[in-house]
């Protein structure tokens, strides 16, 4: 008669204590998921406002001094163009400084 094996406790399969052990570690090291949300959209918000208000008030102030001046769009696109860029450093500051 042949002797029965290991194979009938689960011979090859990861240990299920080990397992839940290392699942919850992991867990309690995550901050709550709910707060990361809220922190992502917060920082997906301010990266967009601080984008797109530089570049609106470049468009405006190019805008008026176009209007006066008569230069065509020359002063509004590149206020534009200044507005995208400070709006750009801002946004790169604001997320290297949450990633910290």
């Amino acid at each position: 008669m042949t002797e029965p094996t290991d194979q009938g406790k689960g011979a090859g399969r990861p240990d299920a204590r080990r397992s839940l052990e290392r699942d919850v570690t992991r867990l309690k090291r995550r901050e709550p998921s709910g707060s990361s949300f809220w922190r992502s959209l917060s920082v997906l918000g301010t990266v967009g406002w601080s984008i797109s208000l530089p570049a609106v008030a470049g468009v405006w102030i190019g805008r008026w001094i176009d209007l006066r001046w008569e230069s065509g769009v020359r002063f509004t696109l590149m206020l534009l163009v200044a507005g995208v860029m400070l709006g750009s450093i801002i946004a790169w500051r604001v997320v290297r400084e949450q990633g910290k």
